[in-house]
C-alpha cells in the first residue's frame, strides 16, 4: 500500500507523533510540529491548529505502517497528563511489552470515554488474557462484550464470551448480560426475553451504577421496539430499584414517561450521552421519547437523529424511530434519507424488527405518492417475514399502508375493514407514523358507504380519548371530521374550519376535508364552486407529495364537467344565448334590449339556468360556460 510506504519513509519523529494522533484521536494533547505534520501528506492543518487526517485511508496506513519503535516513541513522547497511563499502557503493549490487567481496565476506560471503543476492547481482551484469576477474566471479557453488543457489533461479542467461556462461566454469564439481553431484543427481537435477562442482572447484589445503566439502556430499548406502553412502567420501577447515582439521560427517561399530559408543563432537553456505548444509547432514546412526547402534545418533531449518531447501533434505532416522527409530520424529504440510514446499518447490524420497521415506512411513502405497485409489492414482502408475529405495532402500521393503498383508489370497503376490525389504538393516533389523520380516513370512508353511525362512534371515541392529550393537530383533525358528518346536512362548518386552516400548518389534514367538501358541493349540483375547490385540492395534495388521492380528485373534476356538460344540454336555445350574454357582462337591462324581452323575463330564465348550471353568481355562470367550450373544443 503506497500510504503505509510514504508513512514508513518519514523521521522516527514525526511517525510516532502521527501514530499516536492516530490512536488517541485528540489533537490537543499531542505536541506535533504543525507546519512539519502538514508537509507529510498525511493530515490537513486548519486555521485555529485543527487537524483532520487527508482520508481514512491514510489515518489506517499510520496504524498499520507503525512498528514496535514507532508505538514505543509515541508513547513516551505524545502521551501526557491524565492520558499517559492510559495511552502509555497500550503503547507499551503494542510494543510487546508486559502490562498489567488493572492498568489495562483503566486505559480500557479512559479509550471508551474518548470514543475510541475498538481501543478499549482491545484493552479489556488483553486485560482478560493477562488476567490472575479466572473470575478477573470473565469479568474483564464481559466487560469487551458488552461493550462490543452495545457498539453493533454481536458478532465480536459473541466470539469473546465464547473464548473466554471456561475461565469463569459463572462471572461470564452474570457480567455479560446485557450483551445477551441486547442480542436477544435486537437479533431475536425477543423483547420479553430481553426484559427477563436484564431483570436478573438487576436484582443481582452488589451491582454498581454503571452496570445499572447497562441494564437499563437494554430495558429501555426492548420496550422502544416493541411498543409496549405497559413495558415502561416495568422500566420505571427497576430504575427506582437499581443502585445509584442515575445516568442523567436515564433519568431524563423516567421523567419523560412519568410526566403528566400538560401542553403547559416546563420542557426539557434531554441530556447529550457521554462516550459512547450503553450511554449513548440511553441518551438518543431519552432524545426519541422527548420528541415523541412533544408529538403527544402538538409540538414539533424531531430532526434527523440517524445522521448525527456515531454508534452504529444507535444510528439504527435513531434512524428507525426518527423516521416514524418525519412521516407523522409528513417530512418526506428528510424521511427518504433517513429510512436509507436505516436500511444501511441494519445490513451491519443484525436487527430484523428494525430493518422491517424502515422498510415499512418506506413502503408507506410510496402508497401517499400513489406509486401503488410499488408498495404493494414491499408490503406483501414485509408480510411475509415470521418476525412480524412479535411486532404488534408494526402490523398496525402495515394495515395503514394497505389504507393508504386502496383508500384513495376508491376501494372503501377494504379500506374500512382494516381500520374497523383492529382494535381502536390511541397511542397509533397521537404518535404513529399516519398520526390523527387516519381517524378523518374512517370517517370518510364510512360515510361514502353510508356508516353514518360508525362514523359518527369513532369519532366520539376518539374525541374522549384524544381530550387528555391537548394535540392542536388532533383538535383539527376532530373538527374536521365533525364537519365532513354535518356536511350530510349543512356546508357551514366545512367552510368555517377551511377558511380557519388557512392560518394553520395542516396542510396535509385541509386538503382532505376540501376533497370531501368539493364532492359534497358537485352533488348540491354546485359545479363551478366544487371545481375551485377540486383545483385548489389539487395543488395542495401536490405540495405535500401526495399522489395518492390525484386519482380521487381527477375523478371529481371529470363528474364536474359532466355535470356542467348535462346542465348546458338543458338549456333552451333562448336560455344559452342569455347566459352568454350574462357572462359576457351584461347586465339584465342590456340583455332585454338586445332580445326584446323584458328584464324581468331575462332575470326570469337566469333564476332557471343557474341551477342548471350549478353556479350561483355570473362570474361563475362565465366559468361554467368556458369549460364547456373548451370541452366542446377538446371533443370535436
Amino acid at each position: 500500500m503506497d500510504a503505509v510506504a510514504d508513512f514508513r519513509a518519514l523521521s522516527s519523529e514525526l511517525r510516532g507523533h502521527l501514530l499516536a494522533l492516530a490512536l488517541h484521536g485528540e489533537a490537543g494533547v499531542v505536541p506535533l510540529d504543525l507546519a512539519a505534520a502538514s508537509a507529510t501528506g498525511f493530515v490537513d492543518v486548519e486555521r485555529g491548529g485543527l487537524i483532520t487526517w487527508k482520508s481514512d485511508v491514510h489515518r489506517v496506513a499510520v496504524l498499520a505502517g507503525g512498528d514496535q519503535d514507532d508505538h514505543r516513541l509515541s508513547g513516551h513522547l505524545c502521551f501526557s497528563g491524565p492520558s499517559a497511563l492510559h495511552g502509555g499502557a497500550l503503547h507499551l503493549l503494542l510494543a510487546g511489552e508486559p502490562v498489567e490487567s488493572a492498568d489495562l481496565v483503566v486505559a480500557a476506560g479512559f479509550f471508551e470515554r474518548a470514543d475510541r471503543p475498538s481501543w478499549a476492547m482491545f484493552c479489556l481482551v488483553s486485560a482478560a488474557f493477562a488476567a490472575a484469576t479466572p473470575a478477573a477474566a470473565a469479568s474483564c471479557a464481559a466487560a469487551a462484550a458488552n461493550l462490543a453488543a452495545f457498539e453493533g457489533d454481536f458478532s465480536e461479542a459473541e466470539r469473546v464470551v465464547k473464548h473466554f467461556t471456561p475461565s469463569d462461566s459463572g462471572v461470564l454469564l452474570r457480567e455479560s448480560a446485557p450483551a445477551r439481553a441486547l442480542r436477544q431484543a435486537v437479533c431475536d427481537s425477543n423483547t420479553v426475553a430481553a426484559r427477563a435477562t436484564v431483570l436478573a442482572r438487576l436484582q443481582e447484589p452488589g451491582l454498581t451504577a454503571d452496570a445499572a445503566g447497562q441494564a437499563l439502556a437494554v430495558y429501555a430499548l426492548a420496550s422502544i421496539i416493541d411498543g409496549e406502553p405497559t413495558a415502561w412502567e416495568g422500566f420505571v420501577r427497576a430504575f427506582s430499584e437499581a443502585p445509584g447515582p442515575a445516568h442523567p439521560a436515564i433519568a431524563a427517561i423516567v421523567h419523560t414517561i412519568g410526566a403528566p399530559d400538560t401542553a403547559f408543563e416546563p420542557h426539557l432537553d434531554p441530556p447529550v450521552a457521554d462516550g459512547r456505548g450503553w450511554s449513548q444509547l440511553v441518551g438518543c432514546i431519552s432524545s426519541l421519547l422527548d420528541a415523541f412526547r412533544d408529538m403527544r402534545l402538538g409540538f414539533s418533531s424531531l430532526p434527523a437523529l440517524g445522521t448525527r449518531a456515531a454508534n452504529r447501533l444507535v444510528r439504527a434505532v435513531a434512524a428507525t424511530w426518527g423516521s416514524v416522527m418525519l412521516a407523522h409530520d409528513h417530512h418526506w424529504a428528510v424521511l427518504e434519507s433517513e429510512v436509507e440510514i436505516a436500511l444501511d446499518t441494519t445490513r451491519i447490524v443484525p436487527a430484523p424488527l428494525m430493518r422491517l420497521n424502515a422498510e415499512t415506512l418506506a413502503a408507506l411513502f410510496e402508497a401517499f405518492r400513489g406509486e401503488r405497485a410499488a408498495a404493494r409489492e414491499r408490503l406483501d414482502r414485509i408480510r411475509s417475514e415470521p418476525v412480524l408475529r412479535r411486532a404488534y405495532r408494526l402490523r398496525l402500521v402495515l394495515d395503514s399502508v394497505d389504507v393508504m393503498i386502496e383508500g384513495p383508489q376508491g376501494n372503501y370497503e377494504h379500506a374500512l375493514a382494516l381500520l374497523s376490525t383492529r382494535e381502536p389504538d390511541i397511542l397509533d393516533l397521537i404518535v404513529g407514523p399516519c398520526g390523527p389523520v387516519e381517524l378523518f380516513d374512517f370517517v370518510d370512508y364510512a360515510l361514502l358507504l353510508h356508516q353514518y353511525e360508525e362514523a359518527v362512534a369513532r369519532v366520539e371515541w376518539a374525541r374522549g380519548s384524544l381530550r387528555p392529550h391537548q394535540s392542536e393537530r388532533a383538535a383539527f383533525v376532530l373538527a374536521a371530521c365533525d364537519a365532513a358528518i354535518a356536511a350530510r346536512t349543512t356546508l357551514t362548518p366545512a367552510e368555517d374550519l377551511l377558511a380557519r386552516a388557512q392560518t394553520l400548518p395542516y396542510v396535509y389534514e385541509s386538503a382532505r376535508l376540501r376533497l370531501v367538501y368539493a364532492e359534497r358541493l358537485r352533488k348540491r349540483n354546485r359545479i363551478a364552486d366544487a371545481r375551485r375547490q377540486l383545483l385548489r385540492v389539487e395543488v395542495e395534495f401536490r405540495a405535500v407529495q401526495s399522489g395518492a388521492w390525484m386519482g380521487r380528485v381527477q375523478s371529481e373534476l371529470r363528474a364536474c364537467r359532466r355535470g356542467a356538460a348535462m346542465g348546458i344540454a338543458d338549456l333552451t336555445e333562448q336560455e344559452w344565448r342569455i347566459a352568454e350574454l350574462a357572462a359576457g357582462g351584461l347586465s339584465n337591462k342590456e340583455i332585454g334590449l338586445r332580445l326584446h324581452l323584458s328584464p324581468r323575463t331575462i332575470g326570469g330564465h337566469l333564476y332557471r339556468v343557474f341551477p342548471k348550471l350549478g353556479v350561483t353568481s355570473r362570474a361563475q355562470l362565465r366559468d361554467a360556460l368556458a369549460i364547456a367550450q373548451r370541452d366542446k373544443v377538446s371533443g370535436a
